[in-house]
């Protein structure tokens, strides 16, 4: 098999460097994606664990400042700065081939094809100061109350810029790492320094605790355990990335540092700048997109708004993680199929009959997904709904972080939920059978929508003091118009074609007759019960509720078998049709 190279163009003529060939570069893909997705878990469960300790310490204000204020402000530094080069980086092949690296021994710096991911990789640290510089004065000009209800805010937050632009000094090491394949490398490193912030911050927390002498006053470390956590966060992984990869380097790492031009060429080549550019664009929508209620927030919410957002967004959010990301995921793997065998053969121009198989085949497979998904979903929706929002406060009022306001957002969420799910995988499939005009299209509708959220959530904040459940309600908003975009979408690509059916999608009657009546004996159980004393009317409507979802699971069990069938098979791959020989 012959190798693949990678192409930089050097004074108008192109350099071929050799890479690892595409066969063995996917098998090490995968074959090290499990260590990613080991760490997924891991960090997720850290973070979780460690919030309700955090919670129960600091108090929620605390939390939801740090959650949204200071999160906010990383995410903005480290995504905008390091994102468009990460992911020019990714279309441009710069994997690095095992056995075309140079020798250790024979290596005394890094070579042609290094030095250009080296002097690209540098460019966000340079990015990323001028940024941390502009945004420190933005945040302490708009944060005067901040600063007199928090001791040590100005402090909390000069240690959070110092600990994203530290962050960003380990982008040299991180691209080599991953041009290398080296994900358990990635995994480990990750995994010290997500312990390392637990840690920092649950010390520093501790540390305070013990340094208030009346225990009624409030913890005077409560803000600045945050940053602390994510300054150790930010050396622990330069520090473990600056170790496990002098081991793979043949070089010193501070030759990571130092940019160097190639045989007259520029620092970085055209093909890099050119798309860094259009990515940094892209980037700047997509962070607006996911980062608009954290920004709606920051600027028109209370602390204590944010801190009943954070608390319901670190109990909600569990679904979306665990369940709707792998289905979205896994489902652009079936759905980018479909867009290739929709150009191959448009099922209406004359072709070989082979061809026009495999492109039905393809289609096919597609329906099936959607209609799959689109099932899951709804079921999904409607435990969530029922289950969610009449036993999730009772769930938090037990863990003694209940009241009104959360009651209230927490209910809400778990009918956003199904909204966030649906959207998912319906954008999976628009964005990867659109064309490149139809994108630029989506992003312009998207842009829109967000526009239409932020209105609706300044309004539900400062006009109407819904609080939380009103930025979560306008989200809900959001998550719906862009649904009707993509249903709109989907109809009009399966024109020609038997597509989904939203008829097909709908649980069994009789499924859906359960969840009502659960959904009525508990508003109705909880009126009967209101007498009881706090815990143990909490415990007898978790198991009321507990013996309703069983019985409802039976239904679905019974009622349900073709779908199940269709899951199953979709699991293994008999679901999917595969191509004519």
């Amino acid at each position: 098999m012959s190798q693949n190279r990678i192409a930089v163009k050097r004074n108008g003529h192109i350099d071929h460097a050799p890479i690892v060939d595409a066969q063995s570069d996917s098998q090490g893909a995968f074959a090290g994606a499990q260590y990613l997705m080991g760490l997924q878990i891991f960090v997720r469960l850290a973070t979780f664990s460690m919030n309700i300790l955090v919670i129960y310490i600091a108090g929620r204000k605390a939390f939801g400042v740090a959650s949204i204020r200071f999160e906010l402000l990383l995410s903005t530094i480290l995504f905008l700065s390091r994102e468009g080069m990460r992911n020019a980086l990714l279309r441009v092949d710069t994997t690095i081939s095992g056995r075309n690296k140079p020798a250790a021994s024979a290596q005394k710096r890094p070579s042609s094809q290094e030095q250009h991911i080296i002097n690209a990789a540098l460019v966000p640290i340079a990015v990323g100061m001028m940024m941390a510089s502009c945004l420190y004065w933005i945040y302490v000009g708009g944060s005067a109350s901040m600063s007199e209800d928090f001791s040590f805010y100005q402090s909390s937050l000069t240690i959070y810029i110092l600990a994203a632009w530290i962050e960003l000094c380990v982008e040299p090491l991180y691209v080599l790492s991953r041009a290398r394949v080296l994900f358990k490398l990635q995994a480990k490193c990750e995994a010290i320094a997500v312990t390392c912030r637990c840690v920092g911050v649950v010390a520093t927390l501790l540390l305070g605790y013990y340094l208030t002498t009346d225990q009624s006053e409030t913890n005077p470390l409560r803000l600045l355990a945050f940053s602390i956590g994510q300054l150790a966060y930010a050396i622990a992984i330069i520090i473990s990335y600056a170790w496990y990869m002098s081991q793979e380097l043949g070089y010193s790492i501070w030759l990571c540092y130092i940019p160097h031009k190639e045989n007259g060429d520029g620092y970085i080549s055209n093909a890099i700048g050119s798309l860094a550019a259009t990515f940094v664009g892209q980037s700047l929508i997509k962070h607006l997109l996911t980062q608009g209620d954290s920004m709606v927030m920051a600027r028109f919410a209370t602390a204590e708004e944010m801190g009943t957002f954070a608390l319901v967004s670190n109990y909600g959010s569990i679904p979306a993680r665990v369940f709707f990301l792998p289905l979205e995921e896994a489902s652009r793997a079936v759905f980018s199929k479909t867009a290739a065998a929709n150009n191959t053969a448009n099922l209406t121009i004359s072709g070989s009959k082979s061809v026009k198989k495999d492109a039905q085949a393809q289609i096919h497979n597609a329906r099936n997904v959607l209609t799959a998904l689109g099932k899951l979903q709804f079921l999904l929706g409607l435990f969530l709904i029922v289950f969610g929002a009449l036993y999730s406060p009772i769930l938090a009022a037990l863990a003694r972080q209940s009241d009104v306001a959360v009651s209230r957002a927490l209910a809400v969420y778990c009918a956003y939920l199904p909204f966030m799910g649906l959207n998912g995988f319906l954008e999976a499939f628009v964005h990867s059978v659109a064309t490149k005009s139809q994108l630029i299209r989506i992003n312009v509708w998207m842009a829109i929508f967000t526009v239409v959220y932020v209105l609706v959530a300044i309004e539900a904040l400062w006009r109407f003091k819904l609080g939380s459940a009103g930025i979560i309600g306008a989200n809900m908003l959001n998550m719906a118009l862009r649904i009707i975009y993509c249903k709109m979408y989907i109809s009009k690509w399966f024109a020609n074609i038997s597509g989904p059916r939203f008829r097909e999608m709908l649980p069994h009657p009789v499924v859906i007759g359960m969840c009502a009546g659960s959904g009525a004996i508990s508003i109705a159980m909880k009126t009967i019960l209101s007498h009881l004393p706090s815990t143990p009317f909490h415990l007898s409507m978790l198991a009321i509720g507990g013996s309703l979802g069983i019985a409802t699971l039976i239904s679905v069990w019974i009622y349900e078998q073709p779908f199940i069938r269709s899951v199953r098979a979709l699991r293994t791959g008999s679901l999917l049709h595969t191509k004519t020989e």
